[in-house]
């Protein structure tokens, strides 16, 4: 009977039936002691059980499989609990109805820490689901990716049922929960479907399968991507009730606990009890839906990895802290008693049983022996299983912090940049290295797509790439691409681009890791274009290179090389080969020059010629140096080749031709120093021609000039007034023939004497000019500008003729004009030269004859109007000519003239060049 006992004791043990197998094993052993008759025993066991309710905080579903097997399979029976299942509403709040009293225990969310810390007495007793399966829910072609996406938008929520984490992840985001629409959850799935609304708070193992089943793509947010990772679908009851009953609790959480065990060992068992609760059916659910939201539950209450239930208390008080931080709750609020501790006291009735039984204490000494050496060895083994999960779970922390903790390190300064975008393309977080690329800010970025970031011409083809990562065609790819910078500068970048997925394979991420190339792009164009430039050089130059490897092998030739030997193009001949194209006379000297380099490193530079591949004579220039490694040892010789055949042609040429004209100029020396002398013969007869015309024509118009005014003195009265005005025009006729000889004698005299250069005051001559001018007449009015220190070297005895004639003129042609205006200056020209000017508002010209005004007795008036020789401009023409410059003029017939003139370098021209 001890035997049977101590065992029945273990099994109770083994089963966790502590309180109720105490009392059994303490009931058999007074039986067999004969101490305690057997109708005892029955009347303990005959207790009706205790009667408790639990609320759910929804509808039936598979979501609450565990408490449905507990009831089901008399798990809540055998703790002595008659356990009645409330199912639960948008109108029934689970935190009210158990505050309230309506239901001893209820099943809630993390809102239950805020409760707790806003004063209300409740408890939590277990967390099912070790991550909260609340999401935020929107149809995939609205393109809601990121909290930011939320902005502007209309979500519905229900504010005791995971509202506090998505307000939680909005924060995180440096979002103001006040921009986003937020209204009353409806609890109709049809509102999101319809577009009524654009976002929903839902539950990842429910909703998202009812939307597709209807085909409608769902797009989740989940929390914990945001750094927001709360427990989910909390047992709890209040204070009050704990410490009314403390047995009552533990024994519930016990049978919670095998309830789950056997729900996810028995999917189909109770997929087909809750297909058979009232309404199930009703609202769409079927085996498929609720397999599927089984499926989705394990990845959220982890029964292969933690046992169902766990809680970790600093785990509540890092998601205080959390809501602190973003102000949702107020800081410091200690949470102990929030976490439910199971009590290690036995049950007070059993104890005042097992007093009333004292006597037979002796009785069961050896069993209660046996069975605390069996409970000392649970204990241990149990303490050790405990500790070695808490040393396990706490190394797992350790390492997923240190590896968070080395990946945002990583993050933040890795030089390559780092960006994180929605399948759609909005930014959601870029490393520092990605803002020094592109010049934005993280705050400027999340307001952006990237296809705005994307230069235009490289959009269409990043655009195709995304395409065929969305649909799963490829799992990454990279492509150098360019970036339009915050200035509208363009920076190359090499991009690295791949796909995030979810657990069930929808896209939820676009990782782009970039690298700036824009200095190797522009060094490798730059190396393009040098590398085109070389070749048309070479090409142009006929010039290539070669090399060659002393420790044995072909010579390398560039393609220039091979085309001079007129070989085919990669031709890699011996070194003995190439000496063989050297001509005979040229092969042992080059042979000899190249061991030279070859052996001792002397470089050498030499022009010889080749017999090429066609048997055609080339000359060519070869250049060689040689090479050395580390040690100074020679392992290679390289140089270049180019064709100078032309240049020698050319060099054969210039010397003939330089004998050519060596013999060309001797003959045209001898040709020229005749012609000076022939010249210098004709001056001088010209010179004697000049005087005896001079005087052969003076001396009759002198007797002319004479005998008229002899006879106007002499007869005046005889010959009448038509005779005095007869002997007036011969006068004039044969002054003006003077003036005119005089003219052409100037003229002739200033071609043929040299120029004696020396400093000329124009100012000065022409402000003695108009003071003649004006001593002549001076009853007119004339207003005269004459700029100051007009110095320049020239031949001062022409310059003052050129003054002489154009200030002269100014003042003639002004006659006619009420007040002359004569201004004479200079000014530098566009080329810098500097130009010098007469100007006056005289009687003008027009430009149609500009051609003649500096041809000899060209005149563009009657003399009646203007006297004149018509050889004044002429010779201005030439003095100025004779100084290197040129003359023109600008005239309007009227209004005046303007005359310019240069002296260009000082130097006298050639006397042919003013003929």
């Amino acid at each position: 009977m001890s035997r049977f006992i101590s065992f029945f004791g273990f099994f109770c043990l083994r089963r966790k039936w502590r309180a109720s197998g105490i009392a059994i094993l303490s009931a058999f052993a007074l039986m067999a002691a004969g101490m305690v008759p057997a109708p005892a025993f029955a009347a303990s066991q005959a207790m009706p059980a205790e009667r408790v309710s639990l609320q759910l905080k929804w509808l039936h579903q598979f979501q609450f499989a565990g408490y449905y097997a507990a009831q089901a399979k008399g798990f809540y029976r055998d703790e002595g609990l008659d356990v009645e299942i409330l199912e639960g509403g948008a109108d029934k709040p689970v935190i009210a109805q158990v505050l309230g009293g309506q239901a001893d225990f209820g099943i809630g969310d993390s809102d239950l820490l805020i409760s707790r810390i806003n004063g209300q007495p409740v408890v939590a007793v277990a967390a099912i689901f070790q991550h909260s399966p609340y999401i935020i829910m929107s149809r995939q072609d609205r393109n809601i990716r990121t909290p930011a996406d939320l902005i502007g938008k209309t979500v519905m929520l229900s504010e005791d049922q995971g509202a506090v984490q998505f307000r939680a992840m909005l924060k995180r985001e440096g979002i103001d929960p006040a921009l986003v629409n937020i209204i009353p959850q409806s609890w109709k799935l049809g509102d999101l479907i319809s577009g009524k609304v654009d976002a929903v708070s839902a539950y990842a193992t429910a909703e998202p399968s009812v939307m597709r089943a209807r085909g409608v793509v769902p797009a989740m947010m989940r929390g914990v991507d945001y750094g927001v990772d709360f427990y989910g679908d909390i047992l709890f009851t209040t204070q009050a009730h704990i410490a009314q009953s403390p047995g009552r609790t533990d024994a519930f959480l016990r049978a919670t606990r095998k309830g789950w065990d056997y729900a996810f060992s028995h999917e189909d068992e109770l997929i087909d009890l809750i297909l058979q609760m009232d309404g199930a059916v009703q609202r769409g659910l079927t085996r498929q839906t609720l397999s599927e939201e089984a499926r989705v539950m394990r990845s959220f209450i982890l029964p292969d990895v933690v046992e169902i239930g766990h809680m970790n208390p600093a785990r509540f008080d890092a998601t205080a802290r959390t809501l602190a931080t973003l102000g949702l709750v107020p800081a410091g609020i200690p949470l102990a008693g929030f976490v439910y501790e199971p009590p290690d006291a036995v049950n007070p009735r059993l104890l005042r049983w097992m007093t009333a039984a004292g006597f037979a204490v002796f009785v069961l000494a050896l069993l209660g022996l046996l069975w605390n050496m069996q409970i000392r060895r649970r204990v241990r083994e149990r303490t050790e299983q405990l500790q070695a999960e808490v040393n396990h779970r706490t190394e797992v922390q350790q390492q997923l912090k240190a590896s968070q903790d080395m990946t945002q390190l990583m993050f933040g300064t890795a030089a390559a940049g780092i960006a994180m975008t929605t399948p759609g393309g909005k930014f959601l977080m870029a490393n520092p290295a990605y803002h020094a690329t592109v010049g934005y800010t993280q705050a400027e970025l999340q307001v952006m797509d990237m296809r705005e970031l994307t230069h235009p011409e490289d959009c269409v083809r990043y655009e195709e790439m995304t395409r065929q990562l969305l649909a799963g065609e490829v799992d990454t790819f990279s492509h150098e691409m360019r970036y339009l910078k915050k200035g509208g500068d363009a920076v190359w970048v090499r991009a690295t681009v791949s796909m995030v997925r979810s657990a069930d394979g929808a896209p939820t991420h676009i990782i782009a890791v970039t690298e700036d190339i824009t200095q190797r792009r522009a060094t490798e164009e730059k190396l393009r274009q040098s590398e085109v430039l070389l070749e048309i050089a070479g090409r142009t130059a006929q010039l290539g290179g070669w090399m060659l490897d002393l420790s044995g092998g072909p010579m390398t030739w560039s393609d220039e090389v091979c085309k001079i030997h007129e070989m085919p193009m990669g031709s890699k001949p011996l070194l003995h080969e190439v000496l063989q194209y050297c001509s005979p006379e040229w092969r042992e000297k080059m042979k000899a020059t190249f061991g030279r380099c070859s052996r001792d490193g002397v470089a050498f530079d030499e022009e010889m010629e080749i017999i090429t591949a066609s048997g055609r004579r080339v000359w060519v220039r070869a250049i060689a140096e040689a090479l050395r490694d580390d040690r100074g040892a020679i392992t290679r010789v390289q140089g270049a080749y180019q064709d100078i055949t032309e240049r020698k042609q050319a060099e054969h040429r210039i010397v003939r031709l330089n004998a050519e004209l060596e013999n060309r100029v001797s003959r045209r020396t001898a040709s020229l120093e005749a012609a000076n002398r022939e010249l210098a013969s004709v001056n001088r007869e010209l010179e004697t021609f000049s005087y005896s015309v001079s005087h052969d024509l003076r001396s009759p118009l002198n007797t002319i000039d004479g005998f008229s005014t002899l006879l106007e003195r002499t007869s005046g009265s005889l010959v009448g007034e038509k005779g005095l005005h007869y002997l007036s025009r011969i006068r004039a006729g044969t002054r003006q023939m003077g003036d005119l000889i005089e003219g052409l004698l100037s003229l002739a005299k200033l071609s043929r004497d040299p120029l004696q250069f020396g400093a000329v005051n124009l100012s000065g001559i022409a402000r003695q000019v108009l003071q003649e001018c004006m001593d002549r007449e001076p009853v007119r009015e004339a207003n005269v500008c004459i700029q100051e220190s007009l110095t320049v070297q020239g031949d001062p005895r022409l310059l003052s003729v050129v003054v002489h004639n154009l200030v002269g003129n100014a003042w003639k042609f002004t006659s006619k004009r009420v007040v002359a205006h004569i201004e004479m200056g200079c000014e530098t020209a566009v080329n810098g030269e500097t130009v010098y000017f007469v100007k006056d508002n005289g009687a003008g010209f027009d430009m149609a004859y500009e051609d003649k005004l500096f041809t000899t007795f060209q005149r563009l008036h009657s003399p009646s109007d203007f006297s004149g020789s018509g050889i004044g401009l002429a010779t201005v023409q030439r003095i100025i000519a004779r100084h290197g410059g040129r003359v023109w003029a600008h005239g309007i017939e009227g209004q005046g003239a303007d005359f310019y003139f240069t002296l260009g370098d000082g130097k006298a021209a050639s006397l042919s060049d003013t003929l």
